[in-house]
């Protein structure tokens, strides 16, 4: 987990240096705050509260300079000026909002420089808010300050962190809450082929604890043609799936556990302990037993599948299809997902082209995030089939609401 040292940050570090209580919080998002600002309430008193933005870093811990964002928000009463008028002039947006990691504001501020320029730092930018606030105070407190009158040491909260380099797109987003919702202990993609190894870069970018990738079969030169990633040349040495996507992603998230088998039978009890699964795989047979044994065990899960034929023309036609099996709803499984083998002399079934491999994937990884409450879900649908032909798209086994 990086670490963020003010001393790699002049801005924050004159910050600390001039006595503000700052505090950065590290979880979903990157957070600062200035605690202790002289504020005055309605009733013309007095009252600290906390000033609050977005911490925009590198890759190295530093903080991104100048700020790209302008906004701040305020934790506290809103602040009014020195009548007990609300300062509506600077307020964006007077709704409560929550940023995740435990940080709710009150209310949202937009002031920008009088030249429409970016803050140059966090400095300048937390100065500038700061002064509009305690000055107002002055008036009631002349006392009043927002500093120390010495060098507070800056509290740094960091929660442990599954990323080797900081979440950005969360923290410019300002959906820590949401991302909340995404953290899980273990989930597990079986099948490391053309839309698995696509659902694996897509929860790489999600805080799930360990990743757990299952498929006994070898990188081979096929499959970098539908597959995310570009390998070099030289790279077909011909190891494991797992291999080389968990040697891919680690880089990226340190969560990759591998494994170099396929799941049968003998293997269902492994997947007891998992909190989700994934199933992309294309052996009718070993889809069977896996369903029907997550479905036992109580595990959710989502199977994909692709069907595409090639046609007279020749066109590809076919469809690309999620199922989604919960403690809840599972039953309709059996009745939309087919265990039946293609015949041995259809030799254009199954055919995976990347556009669909990924495809699939997104359907799969989007309807997971809808179950764990990351995007709304109106219809709550369990299956889903696109057909690339007519552009449908089928939403059935609805849950209940």
């Amino acid at each position: 987990m990086l670490e963020i040292r003010i001393s790699r940050s002049p801005d924050l570090a004159k910050l600390e240096a001039e006595g503000f209580r700052l505090r950065i919080v590290h979880g979903n998002a990157y957070h600062l705050l200035i605690d202790g600002v002289p504020a005055v309430t309605s009733k013309r008193e007095v009252a600290s509260g906390t000033l609050y933005c977005p911490l925009i870093i590198d890759q190295n811990g530093r903080t991104e300079n100048p700020c790209s964002n302008h906004q701040c928000w305020w934790i506290g009463e809103r602040p009014c000026d020195s009548t007990g008028r609300p300062m509506s002039e600077m307020v964006s947006n007077d709704a409560a909002e929550d940023k995740g990691d435990g940080i709710r504001t009150s209310a949202a501020f937009s002031r920008k420089r009088a030249d429409k320029t970016n803050y140059a730092d966090y400095h300048e930018k937390v100065w500038a808010y700061v002064c509009m606030i305690w000055h107002e105070a002055q008036v009631i407190d002349p006392n009043c300050d927002p500093r120390s009158a010495k060098p507070v040491p800056a509290v740094v909260d960091a929660q442990a962190r599954i990323f080797r380099y900081p979440d950005m797109a969360t923290t410019r987003a300002g959906i820590g809450a949401a991302t909340a919702r995404l953290l899980t202990d273990r989930v597990a993609i079986i099948g490391m082929g053309g839309t698995g190894s696509y659902i694996l870069d897509l929860l790489a970018k999600t805080p799930i604890s360990q990743i757990h990738i299952f498929d006994g079969d070898k990188f081979l030169l096929h499959n970098a043609f539908r597959a995310p990633g570009a390998p070099h040349e030289t790279d077909f040495s011909e190891p494991t799936k797992v291999d080389w996507f968990g040697a891919l992603y680690d880089r990226m998230h340190m969560g990759i556990v591998r494994h170099p088998y396929h799941i049968l039978a003998e293997q269902l009890p492994e997947l007891a302990g998992f909190d989700f699964v994934f199933v992309a795989i294309d052996d009718a047979d070993a889809r069977k037993v896996i369903l029907e044994g997550l479905m036992a065990m109580g595990v959710p899960f989502i199977d994909v599948g692709i069907d595409v034929a090639l046609n007279d023309v020749p066109s590809l036609r076919g469809a690309c299809r999620f199922t989604a099996g919960t403690q809840e709803q599972h039953s309709h499984v059996r009745d939309v997902v087919s265990f039946a083998k293609p015949p041995d002399n259809d030799i254009y079934r199954n055919i995976q082209v990347a556009d669909l491999n990924m495809l699939n994937a997104a359907m799969a990884v989007t309807k997971w995030k809808k179950i764990r409450g990351f995007y709304a879900d109106d219809l709550r649908e369990h299956h889903s089939l696109y057909t690339i032909a007519t552009h449908a798209l089928t939403k059935e086994d609805r849950g209940e609401a």
